[in-house]
């Protein structure tokens, strides 16, 4: 059984292109870590209609839940020409939640951390274009 069910914010701007919308979604933790954080970052994929629907409907900030399901890939990234792996939530139905955004503290990143999870976003969405007949398993 692969399912998955998550709420939580909008953390990017949605980022669209050949068919499939990425974006990241901020789920609180129910505990701190060692080191403070306590929002995790989910890479989400969106693909057919729900693209189009979630595209005109969902904006940055908003709280909406998800239902979908863990699909993971490799790729060779092109700069260094090693294999990589990687993972996105592939969305089946979203539930919008709330419309307005949250000023909280607690899902801010600093500059370092959103270039680093926008390069995860942009290989989950490079990640998307791979289909089930080329994984490994």
């Amino acid at each position: 059984m692969n399912n998955v069910n998550l709420i939580g914010r909008i953390a990017t701007d949605v980022k669209a292109g050949n068919g499939v919308i990425s974006t990241l979604l901020a789920v609180k933790r129910i505990y701190k870590s060692k080191d403070g954080q306590d929002t995790d970052f989910i890479p989400l994929s969106v693909f057919s209609h729900q693209a189009d629907n979630f595209e005109k409907m969902v904006k940055k900030g908003q709280m909406i839940g998800i239902d979908g399901s863990i699909k993971t890939s490799e790729y060779i990234d092109k700069s260094t020409g090693e294999k990589k792996y990687g993972w996105s939530v592939t969305v089946n139905h979203f539930y919008l939640l709330s419309s307005k955004s949250h000023n909280g503290d607690s899902a801010k990143l600093s500059d370092s951390s959103l270039n680093i999870l926008n390069s995860q976003l942009m290989s989950a969405s490079k990640q998307a274009k791979v289909s089930d007949d080329e994984l490994p398993f």
